[in-house]
């Protein structure tokens, strides 16, 4: 019986998530890729500002792989959004709504499917966090987008301590990719030094060329999810390269 390894991905229609797409189909992964954009062959369309019908996506995605067998079963989850810049005292309710939809409540909820539909399947599962530096440090004018990265590594790293009892257990970690030459570094470097004060630190590193390629850290994140992670760690992406 020719069996099957199987990844989705959250945010997969472009930057590292598009470059994940990529790397994971180059390893004969079949990919599904969760996005309001994305245009792969195995796009699975889902708004992420919708959380009860990102839910219902959700479900429906996982409970059409819950009865085959594969080789292994991952999750990858790239989903975010930087908004509202700048002091939260000036951000309005419909841009702290649509980070709160798409950066937690959504995600929690991916999460949490993911865990009901395949706790039990008897495979090699995998659920990887993509994170940010901003996670661990204060970089003001990111106040939300700091704390919804701090959120989830919270909540992986207690996912991974829970799954070390469970009898068909999944593989929790956390990865930090580092800056790379994305569209949304781009949307950074196009702030105000009063909304982010850090600007000029950020244009600094793309005039000297220090923005990693995308590709580059997909294939240390496809390394750790199909050969090398463990359980409950943190990697930084980028100090790895030279390990691939």
């Amino acid at each position: 019986m020719t069996m099957t390894h199987i990844t989705f991905i959250a945010g997969g229609s472009k930057g590292l998530g598009a470059a994940m797409v990529d790397t994971f189909k180059a390893e004969k992964h079949v990919v599904y890729e969760f996005s309001r954009t994305g245009r792969s062959d195995t796009h699975i369309a889902c708004d992420f500002t919708q959380p009860e019908l990102a839910q219902k996506t959700f479900n429906k995605t996982f409970k059409t792989h819950a009865s085959k067998q594969h080789d292994s079963i991952n999750l990858l989850i790239n989903t975010a959004i930087l908004a509202p810049f700048g002091s939260i005292t000036r951000a309005d309710n419909n841009t702290i709504n649509a980070h709160l939809n798409i950066n937690i409540d959504s995600t929690l909820l991916l999460i949490q499917s993911f865990l009901t539909v395949f706790q039990n399947n008897p495979t090699n599962k995998t659920i990887t966090y993509i994170s940010s530096g901003a996670a661990r440090r204060a970089i003001p004018g990111l106040a939300l987008y700091s704390a919804s990265k701090a959120f989830f590594e919270r909540l992986i790293d207690t996912l991974a301590t829970e799954q070390a009892a469970m009898t068909d257990p999944i593989r929790c970690m956390v990865i930090n990719p580092g800056v790379m030459n994305t569209d949304m570094q781009t949307e950074i470097r196009a702030q105000s030094a009063e909304n982010f004060p850090m600007v000029d630190m950020w244009n600094e590193l793309h005039r000297k060329g220090q923005l990693a390629d995308p590709h580059e850290v997909a294939a240390v994140c496809a390394q750790l999810v199909i050969k090398t992670g463990v359980n409950g760690a943190y990697y930084s992406a980028q100090e790895l390269f030279d390990e691939i």
